[in-house]
């Protein structure tokens, strides 16, 4: 078992997310944790021990599952498309399986290993491949047959296709993931949910991001110890499931609002908004504490609310920023707003459910019965959490992190922004992609799946070659394919999220496309 133990740096491996920055050893720490994933994900699970409402299964190298149920029927890799669909039932061609051993990865099978008959093993990177277009996989699990996506983007070097299927694709990982050779944790782990409840909270999570953006967060977070940075991404994907985050992405603010009254009017209020950036072009969020009543509404609401603002929050962020900036304008709070389940809950989800996330947190004009609250939550922080927060009472400090004409002039900010705040209601039809099925829908979620297999596939080929510098074409493969996921990611958003006040005020929208590159004559 292996701990890569780094003290934080200040320079630009520590402000970019993924690849290009980082040392052999935290090259070695992320490398693991993708092997523990894939092994997770696509291994032979062990025997059930017990029964329980949720398939629960364990990988083979001593981690245990708690319970599982001996007649429930996991979610093959069509299932898992349909998780990233809540309405359609339409399954891709490029999701039937071509052959009896390309069922999917949660297909049970023999310790053997003996499970794709008649398939030809993964073949090794391609050296010729970084010449070839990057939606076309190096490493090939069959021939390409007649169910092959081919999705005609109208570019003609935008062109998605998994040789043999994505089905073949997820099978070639499923039998190729049990030889990787992940860290043995000393603490064994239980999971609480099935390899394709986990594997669809992850991608969910990554969102437009690259993949090890998302990984590093919680190595960063556990300062590149592997193992504790493993048990606190399970944990925040096993909190994802928990609390329902897709319900609150796909539901809408009205769908929300009949289910947890209150929650509509917390984002008509005020109380929480975005607007603006800090100087450093993070995505800048306004709290107004004096907003909130604790009995206005249920803390299921609240914490719907918490979860909707992160979500939302995650969508402004545009590479290379990876961090947004909190306000509090304190200024008119009081005891009667104060509600210590809201603030534990939120603590909680920034700290170990979206690590990373919070570039800094400025408290404005704080009054001075909120010292004796500070020394209650001062100490539920993590210290790095801590060391973010900071303290302004006059303009003048505050614009150390926010220019004037980025603050509103109607609160206690003193800022330039004459415009107040409104919200703006849902308009009629606005979530039509995402309810209605048709073939753009399809096309757009298969490509996106499609590309997450493609990642997970070039992953296990770097895992698998060991070396990092003979696998540096494929690190280099990888990096590109993840980079431009963020470009598919967002091609299928309007089918998978419904539309939020931010989209309807223009501040969420998809992100022009990169500028084409250029090459030297």
């Amino acid at each position: 078992m292996k701990h890569h133990h780094h003290s934080d740096t200040t320079g630009a491996a520590q402000a970019t997310g993924h690849v290009g920055n980082l040392t052999p050893e935290q090259w070695d720490a992320l490398g693991e944790i993708w092997s523990f994933l894939l092994h997770l994900w696509y291994s032979e699970p062990s025997s059930p021990s017990s029964k329980s409402n949720h398939p629960r299964r364990a990988s083979s190298y001593g981690i245990s599952a708690s319970t599982s149920s001996s007649n429930a029927t996991s979610p093959n890799v069509n299932d898992t498309l349909a998780l990233h669909d809540p309405s359609s039932t339409f399954t891709p061609p490029s999701m039937a399986p071509s052959s009896p051993g390309a069922t999917g990865h949660h297909q049970q099978y023999s310790s053997s290993g003996n499970t794709g008959r008649g398939v030809s093993p993964p073949l090794p990177a391609s050296p010729t491949r970084l010449s070839q277009s990057f939606y076309q996989p190096s490493i090939t699990s069959s021939p390409a047959g007649p169910t092959s996506p081919t999705f005609n983007t109208g570019s003609s070097h935008l062109i998605s296709s998994l040789p043999g299927g994505a089905a073949a694709a997820a099978a070639a990982l499923k039998r190729s993931a049990a030889k990787l050779k992940p860290w043995l944790p000393a603490k064994k782990f239980t999971f609480k949910y099935s390899p394709a409840e986990y594997q669809t909270a992850f991608w969910s999570f990554v969102q437009a991001e690259h993949p090890d953006t998302t990984v590093l967060r919680f190595l960063r977070a556990r300062k590149w110890n592997v193992e504790k940075a493993m048990e606190m991404l399970i944990l925040a994907l096993e909190w994802r499931i928990t609390m329902d985050v897709e319900e609150v992405v796909q539901d809408g603010e009205e769908a929300l609002e009949a289910k947890y009254p209150g929650f509509l009017e917390q984002l008509k209020n005020g109380k929480v908004i975005f607007r603006g950036h800090d100087r450093q072009g993070r995505p800048l969020c306004l709290l107004d504490p004096s907003q909130h009543n604790p009995n206005a509404q249920s803390q299921q609401a609240v914490q719907k609310l918490s979860i909707y603002v992160i979500e939302t929050a995650r969508m402004m962020l545009r590479p290379p920023t990876e961090t947004i900036s909190v306000l509090f304008d304190m200024s008119n709070f009081s005891m009667s707003n104060m509600d210590w389940p809201t603030v534990k809950f939120f603590i909680h989800a920034a700290e170990a459910c979206y690590p990373e996330l919070l570039g800094v947190c400025v408290v404005h004009k704080a009054p001075w019965l909120f010292g004796a609250i500070w020394k209650m939550i001062s100490p539920m922080l993590d210290p790095v959490i801590r060391a973010k927060i900071k303290f302004t009472n006059h303009r003048k400090d505050l614009e150390e992190f926010v220019a004037p004409d980025q603050l509103m002039k109607n609160k206690a900010y003193e800022g330039q922004d004459e415009t107040p705040y409104q919200y703006i209601d849902p308009i009629p039809d606005e979530n039509r992609l995402m309810l209605e099925p048709s073939e753009a829908k399809q096309r757009a979620i298969a490509r996106r799946k499609e590309m997450e297999l493609t990642f997970e596939r070039l992953t296990e080929v770097w895992q698998g070659q060991k070396q990092l510098s003979s696998s540096a074409a494929v690190i280099q493969e990888r990096s590109e394919v993840g980079q431009r996921m963020a470009d598919v990611w967002w091609a299928a958003e309007p089918y998978t999220r419904a539309r939020t006040v931010y989209h309807r005020m223009g501040a969420i929208h998809t992100p022009p496309p990169p500028p084409p590159a250029t090459h030297a004559t």
